[in-house]
């Protein structure tokens, strides 16, 4: 079966959301870096750890697209939907608390979780529940 056209404007939006963050985790690594979290985390688990650690996510997310958009794993399109809850609930948390980081990382932040938003949407779309082997 070729892949359906909103498997493919996921793969599309999703791996746009990746790449925004991607950039977003560029521009302030430095900052990021610097924060009392950071240090604290550094001297507790080591130098290597948060650089580690972000290179880990950024590949989970790489494998979720595989397995979501290549491979048609139900299980993967689960997984994407509820890391996209808990960025959103992560997202709203620090709006609300006022925690944003200001002017283009907070942007950045955004952009991301719209082009998420929308990837998300597509996985449930009637052509995308067949690719997942569902009767829509």
């Amino acid at each position: 079966m070729t892949r359906p056209k909103s498997i493919r404007l996921f793969e599309l939006f999703y791996l746009g959301s990746v790449l925004v963050g991607a950039i977003n985790t560029a521009m302030t690594w430095a900052e990021n870096a610097a924060s009392a979290e950071a240090i604290q985390v550094r001297q507790m688990l080591g130098p290597w750890f948060l650089p580690l650690s972000t290179v880990f996510l950024y590949t989970l997310w790489l494998l979720l697209w595989y397995f979501t958009a290549r491979q048609r794993s139900n299980v993967a399109r689960w997984v994407v939907v509820v890391f996209y809850a808990l960025a959103l609930i992560g997202f709203v948390f620090t709006l609300a608390v006022g925690a944003t980081p200001a002017g283009l990382p907070l942007a950045l932040s955004a952009v991301s979780l719209v082009l998420t938003t929308v990837a998300v949407i597509f996985l449930f779309r009637r052509d995308a529940a067949e690719w997942f082997g569902k009767s829509a």
